[in-house]
């Protein structure tokens, strides 16, 4: 088992140049760089034990607080920084607007794969219910779960994640209702912001997670973020999982 069981938060300083701020019909692209600032994880227990005095001919009700660091998922949040360029194929820049300057935010999503993505076309809904077969249902639940060493049983699972549903367009194709969640916002829960979506390239069985892309929003820790997602990483196996980012800003 790996020695970290948790939730690791990266902060991640996206660098977007060049085409990155694009028109919505265009496929999502990589960014030209991502710089992990900070990585931290959550300390639960571990202190002294709690003496409760037990007393003959006595039953006692007792209520444990307890909580225990996830073991399959993986926390990012951060801001992202860039402008937009007009530019020839060699680089050079004949204007540029930069972000922020001149008043432009960036809107749109930000995704994660677990492979690289080969056909922008074919990425569809992950359906939780479905049969599983790719360029059918794709992934569903009993996949995810196994891919991820999750326990069916386990509280933090794939349908006890994704617990609701958004509609997310990529390019030119609005997918509707796949499944969905929020990250926290002053460490609670809530339903309108940092909304994130499950999908999957359907022939190959890639899972993807997409996130919006928000402006300074409060975060999960109180403090201005311009996303925050988690993605899946199965914390029984040594090493660690790969994802591939992309990005789709207008």
């Amino acid at each position: 088992m790996k020695m970290r069981n948790e939730i690791v938060l990266i902060v991640l300083a996206i660098m977007f140049f060049g085409l990155v701020f694009k028109t919505a019909t265009a496929d999502p692209v990589g960014p030209n760089d991502i710089i992990t600032e900070n990585s931290e994880q959550g300390v639960i227990g571990g202190g002294p034990a709690t003496e409760i005095e037990a007393e003959a001919g006595n039953v006692t009700q007792l209520t444990i607080n307890a909580s225990t660091l996830t073991n399959y998922w993986q926390g990012y949040y951060g801001n992202i920084t860039g402008e937009i360029i007009l530019s020839d194929a060699s680089g050079n820049m004949m204007y540029d607007w930069t972000a922020g300057a001149t008043g432009y935010t960036p809107v749109g999503e930000i995704y994660a794969a677990n492979y690289s993505i080969s056909n922008w076309g074919d990425v569809a809904c992950v359906v939780l219910v479905g049969d599983g077969t790719p360029g059918s249902d794709g992934v569903n639940t009993t996949i995810l779960e196994a891919m991820y060493g999750m326990d069916p049983n386990a509280g933090d699972g794939i349908n006890e994640t994704f617990t609701s549903t958004n509609d997310i367009t990529i390019g030119t194709n609005t997918l509707v209702g796949c499944p969905a969640t929020n990250t926290h916002v002053n460490n609670e829960s809530q339903s309108t912001s940092f909304n994130e979506t499950l999908l999957t390239e359907n022939a190959v069985g890639t899972v993807i997670f997409a996130t919006q892309v928000e402006n300074d929003a409060t975060g999960y820790d109180g403090n201005p973020w311009d996303f925050q997602m988690i993605v899946g990483e199965n914390g029984d196996v040594e090493g660690t999982t790969t994802y591939y980012f992309y990005v789709e800003l207008v």
